[in-house]
């Protein structure tokens, strides 16, 4: 192999060593989101987090889906405040949704001055 070569390789090389350290060293904290049920008026989510104590809001977003290509917004925008602890939670929402297929957006925002986003999640659930 020629220097040119040689070079690059030892760059590729390098880069790659420094990707997998950031990765390693950034671990973090994780936030998942089960699918929503919706139970008597209430529409439960169940959040796993596993990062340390947090007060947030999780914000909601709700559109029935009315056919494959169209949707109508039901809800806009309502948030309900919550704290993140280490294991299980569940977020709540009080609404009247009536039977059919609906798309449900939930983002999770820190409860400061920034009220910076931590993550989003997109739900499918079906009402009977």
């Amino acid at each position: 192999m020629n220097r040119k070569t040689l070079l690059i390789a030892g760059i590729v090389v390098i880069v790659a060593a420094v990707i997998c350290i950031v990765l390693v060293l950034a671990g973090g904290s994780s936030i998942t989101a089960d699918t929503p049920v919706y139970e008597n008026g209430v529409l439960k989510t169940s959040i796993h987090y596993d990062g340390e104590q947090k007060d947030v809001w999780f914000q909601y977003n709700i559109f029935r889906q009315d056919t494959l290509l169209s949707s109508t917004q039901v809800l806009d925008s309502l948030a309900v405040t919550g704290t993140l602890t280490k294991g299980d939670s569940v977020s709540e929402l009080e609404i009247n949704l009536e039977p059919g297929e609906y798309k449900v957006f939930i983002y999770v925002l820190e409860r400061d001055d920034g009220t910076k986003r931590i993550t989003g999640f997109i739900r499918n659930i079906v009402i009977a």
